[in-house]
């Protein structure tokens, strides 16, 4: 018997939180006064250091950035930069953050610009205004190129630079990543292309299009085949982590059920179980998930669950389902910070 026993090492998220709360008591108390001081005598640098010390310790990966404000005179910014694996650090740490005030206001993810400034590339100089865009809808997001009339002398890595950073400035990180497909930069203008900042108004109609009268994600019915037989799957537009970065963790029930189609479809006695199950399991998980998807055929539904991994989720989830009578109930989880697995329903 051993008389000495190893402590427990905390969690990666315990560590994540004790490092956002870390950051926070250190600007409340004094970071937000000195940054601005920095900020008003033109000379922010003496803050680089603390702050990125900081930041680092939430995550490594994390950048930041500082910026002027929309309605306050100075914005802070925490961003993952595309990365999906660290983009729920980046959410939370907007979540702990202090109301914003006349001075400060907070951001996880880098903001739409005005598309007027530029970049300094070696002996190029990047006009935004220069900037011409190329897109094509396919299903519920666009596809774009970009192009500037510097590409043609620039290497392909500072091209997929340009690209992302003008991508960036047009609609900000977050509608990059949940409205755009593929991204290519073009050497060539596209014959139906236009300027840069006209993208902004094509996204925004886009993601009102897939907005309820509540600002909710809207959902749509998809229909296909398997060997197995016919399969009906709905799932919410847009489908992706950038809607709830704090849900990580996708949680899967699979429910078989006892009235079914001659297609393996539900009928009408199981169809209204499983409205009632899907129901009670989302009213028991309340805010700590949500139920973007749901796939059913072949005699089973699968539920699909994402879930705060530094909460309760997962077990309010095992939980809930405990009363199913129909047949199995299997529930699965795993971390899934890019939603990767409900990539196959979006549209």
């Amino acid at each position: 018997m051993g008389i000495f026993r190893r402590k427990a090492q905390p969690g990666p998220g315990v560590v994540q939180q004790q490092g956002i709360d870390e950051f926070w008591a250190w600007w409340t108390a004094e970071g937000a006064g000195r940054t601005a001081q920095g900020i008003a005598d033109r000379d922010p640098s003496p803050m680089v250091e603390p702050i990125s010390a900081r930041v680092k310790a939430i995550d490594p990966g994390l950048a930041w950035e500082l910026g002027p404000g929309r309605d306050a005179a100075h914005m802070l910014v925490v961003s993952p930069e595309g990365n999906p694996d660290i983009r729920a650090a980046a959410r939370r740490w907007l979540r702990s953050a202090p109301p914003a005030d006349a001075t400060w206001e907070y951001a996880d993810s880098r903001q739409r610009g005005s598309c007027d400034g530029s970049l300094e590339i070696g002996p190029h100089r990047i006009g935004f205004s220069e900037v011409v865009i190329g897109a094509r809808r396919e299903g519920a997001h666009l596809d774009v190129t970009v192009h500037h009339p510097s590409f043609r002398d620039l290497p392909e890595d500072v091209r997929q630079q340009v690209t992302w950073l003008a991508l960036d400035e047009a609609v900000g990180e977050n509608d990059v990543e949940t409205w755009l497909g593929q991204i290519a930069p073009a050497v060539e203008a596209p014959l139906d292309g236009f300027p840069l900042v006209h993208l902004a108004a094509v996204v925004d109609g886009l993601a009102t299009e897939h907005r309820d009268d509540d600002g909710e994600p809207t959902w749509v019915l998809m229909e296909g085949e398997r060997p197995s037989g016919r399969v009906i799957a709905m799932a919410q537009v847009p489908l992706r982590a950038t809607s709830a970065p704090e849900l990580d963790q996708h949680v899967t029930v699979s429910v078989a059920y006892t009235d079914r189609t001659d297609e393996g479809l539900p009928g009408d006695g199981s169809l209204s179980a499983l409205r009632a199950f899907e129901d009670h399991v989302a009213e028991r998980l309340g805010g700590a998930g949500r139920i973007v998807a749901h796939e059913t055929g072949a005699g089973v539904r699968t539920l699909h669950f994402y879930v705060d991994s530094t909460g309760p989720g997962a077990s309010v989830v095992r939980a809930a389902v405990a009363g199913w009578d129909q047949g199995r109930c299997e529930v699965t989880d795993q971390p899934d910070p890019a939603w990767n697995g409900v990539a196959h329903l979006r549209s």
